[in-house]
């Protein structure tokens, strides 16, 4: 009993430490900070991917009322457009998007409207201003020369179907517009992932699957068997397929990556030849291992007799075939 109650204390504390890890976020840069100062702004956080910065700041009178301020470095002139926005969906992804997307024009201007962002949309369907069940206000998009910055600022009041304490945002920049009309943005790896999901009410955030990656494996390291356990084998199984399984759904990924980008066919035809190449190396390895594990296996084994004590010198050691 008391054997059972510490390792459900040890669990519970791991639990919380991951938790706590899961809940590390890396602060913005000093001039986000500079350029926050005279908004309503006291949270920010440097998000994943496309150098974005994002800060916030939740409406004391209404926590459904929140100031955004989305940010990033100008590092191309060619960049048109940034855009940040939120999904009421149970993961965080582009499809289903409530956005706000500032133009920057050739003339120096800028301005930023709202936006449903839908399956044709990733089709390459043209992008419309609409109106959201999102209320957005006071929307706009500024270029900061001195800090080289393109920012954009919005209030928006979210409806009761969004949860501040698990938002799922997405974000975004892109390189050509018409008008209203942002163009596709690239297809790049950090363009495809600049999705996660962020409490607003104490800045937390993390991608999708990874606390529950870290909770397994936090958890595999107290259940993982010894070598003298019964179920020793049935582990071992288990770690067995599952390697072969995250093989199979890797090499899926990068075909369903392919689709995605669309490049030339030859990608594909090269990655067939790699995976091909990959799999007859695997195989060789595979028959190698089970048929020197079968080979040990059928190997007779032995033991060593200790010599009587009281002897008068240690008899050479006998040996014994064992049934």
């Amino acid at each position: 009993m008391a054997s059972a109650a510490v390792t459900k204390f040890i669990v519970f504390v791991l639990f919380l430490l991951v938790n706590s890890s899961a809940a590390h976020y890396i602060p913005c840069s000093e001039s986000l900070v500079e350029i926050a100062q005279g908004k309503n702004i006291s949270h920010c956080k440097k998000l994943t991917t496309l150098g974005v910065e994002f800060g916030w700041e939740v409406s004391k009178h209404n926590e459904r009322q929140i100031d955004i301020l989305v940010s990033t470095r100008l590092n191309n002139a060619e960049m048109m457009w940034l855009a940040w926005g939120v999904n009421p969906q149970d993961r965080p992804q582009m499809v289903g998007t409530r956005a706000i997307i500032g133009i920057r024009h050739l003339n120096g201007s800028g301005g930023a409207k709202t936006y449903n962002i839908t399956a044709d949309t990733k089709l390459g369907c043209k992008l419309q201003p609409s109106e959201i069940d999102v209320h957005a206000k006071n929307m706009s998009l500024d270029y900061v020369a001195s800090f080289d910055y393109l920012t954009l600022h919005a209030t928006i009041v979210l409806p009761p179907i969004y949860n501040i304490s698990r938002l799922n945002h997405v974000w975004q920049v892109g390189y050509g517009a018409q008008g209203a009309e942002p163009a596709m943005h690239p297809t790049a790896l950090q363009n495809v992932d600049s999705t996660e999901t962020i409490d607003l009410e104490n800045g937390s955030a993390q991608h999708v699957g990874e606390f529950e990656s870290r909770l397994r494996k936090v958890l595999a390291l107290r259940w993982k068997p010894h070598k003298t356990d019964d179920y020793r084998k049935y582990w071992n199984i288990y770690h067995h397929f599952l390697g072969y399984a995250l093989l199979a759904v890797i090499s899926l990924n990068i075909f369903h990556g392919i689709d995605i980008l669309k490049p030339d066919h030859s990608w594909k035809r090269a990655y067939v030849g790699i995976l091909g190449v990959f799999g007859v190396i695997v195989t060789a390895l595979e028959i190698f291992t089970w048929a020197k594990y079968l080979t040990k296996e059928k190997k007779p084994k032995t033991r060593t007799e200790n010599p009587k004590p009281g002897s008068g010198s240690a008899p050479a050691a006998e040996t014994q075939t064992t049934r």
